[in-house]
């Protein structure tokens, strides 16, 4: 695999989903495949590695491939997995009625911290500039002024309503904002 110019291969990453139950059933020990794993990497001079269990209750419908990408993060997932969760629980978008909660409180977004916030929502696992949250915003009209350093002020007041869930905003340094999708995060679609 050759990389594109200017840039070098640093690493790769696996997401492997396991049902534990049907591990054990197949014989599989799944910390031992962890293991066998790393072992098998560290012998390649140079290479380091990381490994991750990622936990979730064992009545969760969501594909297990689904509840690693989200807990890791994983960058190129553009949409929130389905997940079975209560109102009440954590931070609910509902784009269809404008209303944002918090562990089943409503929570008072001014009209361009909502905008804001629908923005990431809609937009969720990608990197966001200062110009291009600034474009997105202009578009609105309640006739303040607004400019890159004003996002600044945005993003750091949506994140202090969204306590104590508001790292789910996250700075990427050097390059911007975005919203990744996550566990305690579940978007009502608009239709």
């Amino acid at each position: 695999m050759a990389a594109p110019r200017g840039l070098g291969l640093r690493g790769f990453g696996i997401y492997v989903g396991l049902d534990e139950q049907a591990a054990d059933a197949a014989g599989v020990d799944v910390g031992a495949l962890v293991g066998d794993v790393q072992r098998a990497i560290t012998g390649i001079p140079g290479a380091s590695t990381f490994a991750s269990v990622v936990l979730a209750p064992a009545d969760d419908p969501e594909p297990s491939l689904d509840v690693v990408r989200t807990a890791l993060g994983e960058p190129s997932l553009h949409h929130a997995p389905a997940r079975r969760v209560s109102r009440d629980e954590g931070v609910v978008v509902d784009l269809a009625r404008h209303r944002v909660t918090v562990d089943g409180h409503v929570v008072a977004l001014s009209f361009r911290e909502h905008a804001l916030l629908t923005f990431l929502v809609q937009h969720q696992g990608e990197v966001h500039d200062r110009q291009r949250l600034l474009g997105a915003l202009l578009s609105e009209t309640d006739g303040e002024q607004i400019n890159e350093r004003t996002i600044d002020v945005y993003l750091q007041r949506l994140r202090r309503r969204l306590h104590p869930y508001g790292d789910v905003v996250r700075t990427v340094r050097g390059r911007g904002y975005r919203l990744d999708p996550h566990p305690d995060v579940t978007v009502v679609p608009a239709g």
